[in-house]
């Protein structure tokens, strides 16, 4: 389970505050590209949103119910974990996303290292 396999949940859970759906997303690629197996920026950026759209996918399509059956939630956090420092281009990325899906009561969380 990683930012590379966009059709699997990393884990899921109920926060301590209840109502709170969570959602963990781990990424464990580094972003400078320092030989020829680390991933280009620009891929690496794709491999995240397509992961996060998973995330949305599942949410819009309440596919939690088979987990959470008689839970009603106020909101979804999806929390991020970066192995490595995100890059300037990453951080305007998060924000951008967080605009178009705070709407939808979707909160991103990143945390780092």
């Amino acid at each position: 389970m990683a930012i590379d396999n966009a059709n699997v949940v990393d884990g899921i859970g109920i926060g301590k505050e209840g109502k709170v759906l969570c959602m963990l997303l781990t990424d464990h690629f580094p972003w400078m590209v320092d030989d020829e197996n680390t991933l280009s920026e620009y891929d690496h950026l794709m491999l995240l949103q397509n992961k996060i759209n998973g995330y949305i996918s599942y949410l819009e399509s309440k596919q939690y119910e088979e987990i959470y059956p008689n839970e009603d939630f106020n909101i979804a956090v999806i929390k991020i974990h970066f192995k490595y420092d995100i890059t300037d281009t990453c951080e305007k990325f998060l924000n951008s996303v967080q605009n178009q899906i705070g709407q939808c009561g979707i909160k991103l969380e990143a945390y780092i290292g």
